[in-house]
């Protein structure tokens, strides 16, 4: 499925373009929309997607051998943790050494993985690393998500996906209201706000999966989750800027994970033409392959740039075409060289922890982290 790299490319640069060029409203294109908003939303269903697959894959090779599927299970966090853990945890432990912010008074919530709670909780993003949230998030999925798509009996896991799809709206509406119109974050960086998004990549999963004809599955993603998800988003849209935005708070974001569950089930298949072939293009391939680096380093950037600046008497602004042009380039380099002489060596010891000692046939494919 090479043109998931692609889109994993696009995702990260909405949330760039919001953060280090921060367009006003006035801005054409890339301040009409939240860009960075449907970014996360695109990583998440594709996490779903990705993650539940693999998993589909553990429990047919595990069968009915529930030791089968303990030792699968095994596998499957290690591979994660090999590839997760360690930029993680060496920027934490860099930003623990030098001060940076508060993050010596919040050091467990953030080694906890419990960002998206902290926020919660407090109503406020931590500096330096308010995007951390997003991973929390990831983090957590990877923690249940085994158990219950390897150990629920299969006929249950339909109407339990369904059941997290209808809880991620009804938890951001019930926050919309039960908070000060200003505390919008209590309903998005809770867990139970986005677990819809992560439920719709993991349907389509499950339905790709029991589907084999891909023409049915186009034509299902075409005919009913690309118009259904545009008409939801369109108008909840309209109602956040004009009318109500309680509802478009609760709704709005899954009619785009709608449009997205089609945009990743396509790209899965393959888009023919330019688009296809835009997604498939190296340089855009390979950033997306580096994208977790990208979303890792793209915040922690204009700190640094902003701490020098100060040292040496100057002011310094995260906004702006040029600053977002040459943060960017800047954000890309570190990216880059922290792939080819961290992260890709520590991610080939994979080859040590295989999947196919779990049955005899051939293994799932294991997929770059998802991040938003």
């Amino acid at each position: 499925m090479p043109q998931l790299d692609g889109l994993r490319f696009f995702a990260v640069l909405g949330v760039v373009i919001v953060h280090n060029w921060q367009p006003s409203s006035h801005t054409p294109i890339v301040g009409w929309l939240d860009w960075g908003d449907l970014g996360v939303r695109l990583f998440f269903v594709l996490s779903g997607f990705l993650i539940t697959g693999i998993l589909i894959g553990g429990r047919e090779l595990a069968g009915h051998d529930s030791r089968r599927r303990l030792f699968f299970m095994r596998q499957f966090y290690a591979r994660r943790f090999l590839r997760i853990f360690p930029i993680y945890y060496a920027v934490l432990f860099v930003l623990l050494v030098t001060g940076v912010g508060q993050i010596r008074q919040i050091w467990p919530w953030l080694f906890g993985y419990a960002t998206n709670i902290y926020v919660w909780h407090y109503l406020a993003f931590p500096y330096a690393v308010p995007h951390f949230w997003t991973l929390a998030i990831e983090e957590q999925f990877y923690l249940v998500w085994p158990f219950v798509l390897l150990f629920l009996p299969r006929r249950w896991l339909m109407p339990f996906l369904l059941a997290l799809c209808l809880l991620g709206p009804a938890w951001r509406l019930w926050a919309s209201f039960h908070y000060a119109s200003h505390d919008w974050n209590a309903a998005y960086t809770f867990t139970s706000g986005n677990v819809d998004y992560l439920a719709i990549g993991a349907v389509l999963a499950l339905v790709a999966h029991a589907d084999r004809e891909q023409g049915v599955l186009r034509r299902r993603l075409a005919g009913v989750a690309l118009p259904v998800g545009l008409v939801m988003y369109a108008i909840l849209f309209w109602m956040q800027h004009s009318y109500d935005r309680h509802a478009a708070l609760a709704l709005e974001d899954t009619g785009a994970a709608l449009v997205f569950c089609w945009l990743i089930g396509t790209a899965s298949m393959g888009f023919a033409g330019r688009f296809g072939r835009l997604l498939e293009w190296r340089p855009i391939a390979y950033l997306g392959k580096i994208s977790y680096g990208i979303y890792v380093y793209h915040f922690l950037v204009p700190v640094a740039i902003s701490a020098a600046a100060t040292h040496f008497g100057r002011g310094y602004t995260n906004e702006g075409f040029p600053n977002f042009v040459a943060t960017s380039l800047l954000t890309v380099a570190i990216s880059a060289l922290s792939w080819t002489y961290f992260e890709r060596p520590i991610n080939g010891l994979k080859r040590h922890i295989r999947y196919e000692n779990v049955a005899s046939g051939a293994a799932p494919e294991e997929p770059e982290p998802l991040t938003a």
